[in-house]
């Protein structure tokens, strides 16, 4: 498969994958929590719950968007680059950003007392903790692959 082949495979994933998690996070997680909140909570806590999903999903786009940068810059035989390392370094920030904005969340559901009523609620968003956490790390340390083996590509481009 060559690089540009492989990009555009990349990049068509990388739009199905924004497409599916606009719709994930617009329509059906405000949908299956308009039926799982328990009326008592109200429809304030609920507006509240679907603004907080919507700022975290934030994160997640513009990790998107970088990604499809790095694809780019796959078609172009860039892989491993400096831009690419850079672009995988602020995708984990992002991606730290929502696990900081999720720890908060799980502190406050427990301060606040709403665990009495929406147990599941626990398991979803200790979920997305472990995942925000797992892909903060993945992000990392690819950035600081790519990072060295760009530079051992410039040594070996001086070199010859």
């Amino acid at each position: 498969m060559s690089q540009k082949e492989m990009s555009r495979y990349l990049k068509l994933i990388t739009a199905g994958i924004g497409v599916l998690f606009l719709l994930f996070v617009l329509w059906f997680l405000p949908s299956a929590l308009w039926q799982v909140l328990p009326e008592r909570m109200g429809k304030n806590f609920f507006y509240g719950i679907c603004a907080f999903l919507w700022v975290t999903a934030v994160p997640c786009l513009v990790c998107l968007g970088k990604f499809w940068g790095i694809c780019v810059r796959i078609g172009q035989d860039k892989s491993f680059s400096r831009e690419n390392a850079q672009a995988l370094k602020k995708m984990s920030h992002w991606m730290m950003a929502d696990t900081v904005l999720y720890a908060g969340f799980l502190l406050a559901f427990f301060a606040l007392g709403w665990y009495r009523w929406t147990g599941m609620m626990i398991f979803a968003v200790v979920l997305i903790l472990f995942l925000c956490i797992a892909l903060t790390v993945v992000c990392a340390v690819l950035s600081h692959l790519v990072l060295n083996a760009s530079r051992l590509q410039e040594d070996q481009d001086l070199t010859i």
